[in-house]
């Protein structure tokens, strides 16, 4: 309970809508109680710790696996993840509204985080099948399409972008698995060339697929999940070339040059239309770019470092004015 905080417009104008009968007697209490600051919204709090619990869960279930797989044995994992999960999706299964292209409001709190419990349980499931039994052999990297492919299926028919996201970072895994099979460790794969160039056909597929979403009306507020993940993917394989040193030969003045002008033209169009976390990519993308150029140029240690210094500095305060400015728009 907050100390009282009361809208005085708001306060006074509720008892005169009961007055009216524009508004039930019990209504107005609880409006009244709303504008004098006296009950506050726990709800955000609710689904972190929701988000929190899912997370818990998942991660439990494997260690579980991991600790006990020669006492249970396999088999009995396997069956115990399988029917974990489809409990899950069958209570969602029960308790979901209709299926609209539109967005659906959830019918429950809980709703979204048994959806993502069901399905990151069906994939812990599906990998523990793929690692004990490899069914699929040498081709296990084929197990996360199908993941990928399950999550969207799952995401459009329960409305769910948080399982949406799991889908498309998903598909982008298999395709960077698909082309390295482990042959390095994770931190070395932004080194690769296929990898970088999957990198970013994923990241323009992604954002192709949110321009067609919002274009024609089919989940329409699955775009900016499709388009943010599908940038950060084509602008991270840009400046991962743009990174590469010059004593290996790559070409890195070309993923440089590329990159200044995908992060200049993403920025100036983010900012026409106010979207500033798209704005913020293509500023970062840009102030990337410049700075490997002007690395190039710079060689002595103390002129790199206060070049530093100063283009952050004035990076963050281009990055607040971007968005007091934007906020002034809407």
């Amino acid at each position: 309970m907050l100390a009282n905080q009361m809208d005085p417009e708001v306060a006074a104008a509720i008892p005169r809508l009961v007055a009216e009968d524009v508004l039930p007697a019990g209504k107005g209490a609880f409006l009244t109680r709303v504008a004098r600051g006296e009950l506050v919204s726990l709800r955000a709090e609710l689904r972190v710790v929701l988000y929190l619990g899912v997370t818990l869960i998942a991660g439990g279930a494997a260690l579980l696996v991991k600790e006990n797989l020669d006492r249970i044995g396999p088999l009995t994992i396997a069956l115990g993840l399988g029917a974990a999960a489809a409990a899950c999706l069958a209570w969602v299964a029960v308790k979901a509204p209709r299926f609209s292209w539109g967005e659906v409001t959830s019918p429950h709190l809980a709703f979204d985080y048994l959806l993502l419990l069901g399905a990151l349980l069906a994939a812990t499931d599906l990998a523990y099948v793929e690692y004990r039994f490899t069914p699929l052999g040498a081709d296990w990297p084929w197990h996360l399409l199908f993941v990928a492919l399950f999550y969207a299926a799952l995401a459009f028919r329960f409305d769910s972008r948080l399982v949406w996201s799991l889908a498309l970072s998903s598909f982008a895994a298999w395709r960077g698995v698909s082309v390295r099979f482990l042959e390095r460790e994770p931190w070395d794969w932004w080194g690769d060339p296929t990898v970088r160039a999957n990198a970013i056909a994923c990241g323009a597929a992604f954002a192709l697929v949110g321009w067609l979403l919002k274009r024609y009306g089919r989940k329409a507020h699955f775009e900016p999940v499709a388009v943010h993940l599908g940038w950060l993917l084509v602008l991270g394989g840009l400046a991962d070339g743009a990174s590469q040193s010059t004593r290996l030969g790559g070409p890195w003045l070309p993923f440089t040059l590329v990159l200044l002008a995908a992060g200049a033209a993403l920025g100036a169009l983010a900012f026409k239309v106010g979207r500033f976390w798209l704005f913020a990519m293509g500023a970062v993308a840009v102030y990337w770019a410049v700075s490997r150029l002007a690395v190039e140029v710079i060689h002595r240690d103390t002129a790199v470092f206060a070049y530093f210094t100063v283009s952050a500095a004035a990076f963050v305060v281009l990055l607040l004015a971007a968005q007091r400015r934007m906020r002034e728009d809407t």
